[in-house]
């Protein structure tokens, strides 16, 4: 009587996995797609993170060379020493962390016998008539000439004479402002504040100078009036970042091959 039971019991059972309606073999197949999709974005999203991770610690090493540089010439308090005022803000701009500005401040300031950064200009002949100019800020000039020379070396590049490749450059004060600014605003805020010339220019995300997204405006000025334009657009509400950078005067054309082995180097 027992095994009678069992036997009804699995019989019921057979009986309700046949009533289950089967689910096409398509819809197997989303299935099996949809997780090799979440895979890929996995993926995807690390790479992301990587490079946002990246990003950001370059930020950070740059804000904060730029710190012991303004600390070292004109002391730690932001209210008397207007270039670190300005860095601070810069760093606000580029989203880097209050704490880390503080404490680059901190080692600045404490460490008075430290390293001396200084700004430090190379030149190179790139490929397909295209020179290079580069600005570094670095505590051991020698170290910063035999990186750049390994760059070069590997990218088969020659690094050139002083000058040799300068000529063809400008030397101009660049902010990118994190706001829509049309040439009215920046010459309004120019005028009020002693800033002789300004030009208003567009954002280079995809170029050599890399603007993030953020990124809406860009103001061109002298380079000894890049200061007082700065802080002009900041107290007027507006972030941005400064630097001063060698803006070719005229631009050469290569072939697509030339251009992929510059793009390669920067």
């Amino acid at each position: 009587q027992r095994a009678m039971q069992l036997c009804t019991l699995l019989l019921l059972a057979a009986s309700a996995a046949a009533l289950r309606p089967a689910l096409p073999a398509t819809q197997h197949r989303r299935r099996r797609g949809a997780v090799t999709m979440m895979g890929r974005k996995f993926e995807n999203n690390k790479v992301k993170m990587a490079k946002t991770a990246a990003a950001n610690a370059k930020k950070s090493s740059y804000i904060g060379k730029k710190i012991k540089v303004a600390v070292k010439a004109g002391g730690p308090d932001p209210d008397a020493n207007r270039a670190l005022g300005l860095i601070i803000k810069e760093a606000q701009a580029l989203n880097v962390k209050r704490d880390i500005v503080d404490r680059n401040i901190k080692a600045a300031s404490s460490d008075k016998d430290g390293a001396d950064f200084k700004e430090l200009t190379y030149e190179l002949y790139g490929h397909g008539g295209v020179g290079f100019v580069i600005n570094a800020l670095s505590d051991n000039s020698n170290r910063a000439y035999t990186d750049v020379g390994t760059v070069a070396k590997k990218a088969n590049l020659k690094l050139a004479e002083s000058g040799s490749v300068l000529h063809n450059f400008e030397k101009k004060g660049r902010l990118a402002v994190n706001s829509a600014l049309d040439e009215d605003d920046l010459i309004e805020l120019a005028l009020e504040n002693d800033v002789d010339d300004v030009e208003a220019g567009e954002p280079d995300p995809e170029g050599m100078r890399s603007d993030g997204e953020d990124v809406k405006t860009v103001a061109w000025v002298a380079p000894t009036d890049l200061g007082a334009m700065q802080k002009a657009i900041v107290d007027a509400g507006h972030d941005c970042t400064a630097n001063l950078v060698h803006e070719p005067m005229m631009l050469v054309e290569c072939g697509d091959e030339d251009l992929e082995k510059n793009l390669k180097v920067l």
